[in-house]
């Protein structure tokens, strides 16, 4: 006769900014979590519980979470499991800070397709002053996209010309939203519509950018852009700067010249 395993519970644990998600069963945020296990929430006795890091955990906190678990003498009942992520690097990604790269595990499955993780900071950019509801917010997915694009563009495409700077163009750039997208674990899945390559000064993409979480894609990005050698857009934007300034020199000066209504001055603000 086989024996019957229970299940083991789980329970995903968000940073704080993803309070709003804690009010589904089995979800918490570290300080909620934390807390708990000050109260005797999780006894010593019970079965055992699977925590597991989904977005916004920091691996600073991660420490934390893992340290109040042995404290409480836990560690037998509570598993902790970080998954193991490497984020893609700050010249891929284009991006100064880590808390604002949402790019891990970045892998090419075929020729024209490559596969990634998100990974979602608790201080990303993004999330700093807007966080409404339980779903992360879109702009998160749209960045995504973004960084998708240049990772794999310059790991797989610009690297093969390393004596070259490349300056990214986007031409188009159009996101459908099919699903909410919550913070667990999600994957980013990029196809290679067109590519035109054989000018290694100007490398074009048109490209398919899907996040996918629980099965079903969220969001789909579709992108047309191109790699230039950095000194030829730089002349290019740089001579449609000097003209932006210049146009609106001009507008500005016909305007001071404005005459101001009795009793009142033309002040900037």
């Amino acid at each position: 006769m086989t024996a019957t395993i229970a299940p083991i519970q789980t329970v995903f644990l968000v940073g704080d900014r993803f309070a709003g998600f804690s009010a589904q069963d089995d979800v918490s945020t570290v300080t909620q979590f934390l807390a708990d296990l000050q109260t005797g929430t999780y006894a010593e006795a019970g079965d055992p519980v699977l925590v597991q890091a989904a977005q916004g955990v920091t691996a600073f906190e991660w420490d934390l979470v893992r340290e109040q678990i042995r404290r409480h003498g836990l560690a037998s009942r509570l598993r902790a499991h970080l998954p193991a992520t490497v984020l893609a690097g700050r010249g891929e990604v284009h991006k100064c800070l880590e808390s604002n790269a949402l790019i891990a595990d970045l892998h090419q499955v075929d020729d024209a397709f490559f596969r990634a993780s998100l990974r979602v900071h608790n201080d990303n950019e993004l999330l700093l002053d807007h966080q409404t509801g339980q779903h992360i917010q879109g702009m998160v997915a749209i960045e995504a996209a973004r960084q998708m694009f240049l990772a794999v563009s310059e790991r797989y495409f610009a690297s093969r010309h390393p004596e070259r700077n490349y300056y990214f163009v986007i031409e188009s750039m159009n996101t459908d939203f099919e699903n909410f997208l919550f913070p667990l674990d999600a994957t980013i899945e990029y196809r290679i519509e067109d590519q035109r390559i054989d000018d290694p000064s100007r490398l074009s993409f048109t490209v398919e950018i899907g996040v996918v979480q629980a099965g079903r894609r969220a969001s789909v990005t579709r992108v047309a852009f191109t790699a230039f050698d950095s000194h030829v857009i730089k002349a290019k934007e740089g001579k449609r700067a000097r003209h932006a300034v210049e146009h609106l020199a001009q507008r500005a000066d016909a305007g001071a010249g404005v005459a101001a209504p009795a009793g009142q001055d033309l002040v900037g603000v």
